[in-house]
């Protein structure tokens, strides 16, 4: 979640203070770790800090900070101390490493990139695997088949620790030049795909029709407001179905001001939790005056990497008995974060609140578990374009969504 209660607003002064105070001298990491320290003692949700002496903290790191041989070793103690937080969503970026970032989200946001078009996500067990590919695409014409796991990049084999971004980054390049993937299919057969690199539409859109007979389906890559607006005009159309199955795999990203839009289709004037930081709680706005859009059975669908808002949604569905939820855990982190500056020009990423259900369940960052768990399906079927998650939800609706 990333909208910030208006209580959080102080914190934009910390900068304002550290720096008037720092203003005759040049910033450096001990200026750095005194910000994050007093930020944090002062801001961060957890008024007991995970259980850690936050006071003790200061002690026994700021030496080592001072003593650091370098910069780089400095921040590294700095985020060795973020780290006792046990919160993954707190966390500092380095003055070196802000320049990047800044360059990255000045550069014209562009619709299309240079690569190949595949759809990949990363397996336990398996590695990166090809999920499926976009119409038309370079890799759809070079034969690249759903089931596929990457195995290598032009020639490079891929390392556990790269991840999906990791492939990505490799996979892309000018349009026009070519990339060799190493493929291996279900039954473990290899074969290298040399594909030349072209323009890909990534133009985000939503995917809300009727997928079976009397079966809705709703699927955004995001739920920010733009994409749900999209989906309402699908809306009448599924208003007549026999249940809806609500597709949140994957979604990391998006506003509690959709969220809302989204939760009152299936639940109208309906309370919709709060958010808390470690002083206050603040209602999150819903319109009084909603109306329950559609009441028919709905299936919300997760998976591991369902985060944020999503979660938020998924539970707030549940907990009024307006959803069963399958799929898999979600991967947690229904907690809203402010980036702070810092003296030297670094950054402070920290969590200031967390979100409350309407039932009063305090979301951290443990995930939510669905009602009936399904394991990720196999090469096989993916290669065969199935989807048990969805035949799941199918049979939940059909019986009038009991499980």
């Amino acid at each position: 979640m990333n909208s910030i209660p208006a209580a959080a607003r102080p914190l934009a002064l910390v900068y304002f203070l550290f720096a008037t105070a720092l203003f005759a001298q040049e910033a450096g990491p001990v200026d750095d770790f005194d910000a994050v320290w007093e930020t944090v003692a002062e801001y961060y949700v957890d008024g007991d800090f995970g259980g850690v002496s936050w006071e003790s903290m200061r002690d026994e790191y700021r030496p080592r900070v001072q003593n650091a041989p370098d910069a780089e070793g400095a921040y590294r103690v700095i985020g060795e101390m973020l780290g006792r937080l046990e919160n993954d969503d707190t966390f500092i970026i380095p003055p070196a490493v802000v320049p990047e970032l800044a360059s990255a989200a000045a550069a014209p946001r562009e619709e299309e990139y240079a690569g190949v078009g595949v759809m990949i996500t990363e397996f336990r067990e398996v590695g990166v695997v090809v999920t499926g590919t976009f119409r038309e695409s370079p890799a759809e014409k070079a034969g690249v088949l759903a089931g596929d796991t990457i195995i290598a990049v032009d020639g490079e084999p891929l390392v556990e620790e790269e991840g999906t971004q990791g492939v990505a980054d490799r996979v892309r390049g000018p349009v026009g030049t070519e990339v060799t993937l190493t493929l291996r299919d279900p039954d473990g057969e290899d074969r290298d795909i040399t594909i030349t690199r072209g323009r890909i539409d990534l133009r985000p859109s939503v995917d809300a029709r009727v997928i079976r007979p009397g079966i809705g389906y709703i699927r955004l890559p995001a739920i920010t407001v733009d994409l749900v607006q999209q989906a309402s005009r699908a809306l009448p159309s599924l208003l007549s179905t026999q249940g809806i199955a609500l597709d949140l795999r994957g979604i990391g990203s998006g506003t509690p001001e959709a969220m809302v839009v989204l939760a009152q289709w299936f639940l109208g004037p309906t309370p919709l939790g709060t958010i808390i930081t470690r002083e206050e709680r603040f209602p999150i706005p819903h319109r009084p005056d909603a109306i329950a859009a559609y009441r028919g059975p709905v299936v919300v669908i997760t998976d591991s990497r369902t985060s944020g808002v999503a979660e938020v949604l998924a539970k707030v569905l549940r907990e009024y008995n307006r959803a069963s939820v399958i799929g898999a855990t979600t991967r947690g982190g229904s907690q809203v974060a402010q980036i702070v500056p810092l003296p030297s020009g670094g950054l402070l990423h920290l969590v200031i609140a967390r979100y409350v259900t309407p039932k009063g369940t305090v979301l951290h960052t443990e995930g939510i578990e669905p009602d009936v768990a399904l394991p990720p399906p196999d090469l096989a079927t993916i290669r065969a374009g199935d989807d048990p998650y969805l035949d799941r939800a199918e049979e939940i609706i059909r019986r009038g969504g009991r499980l």
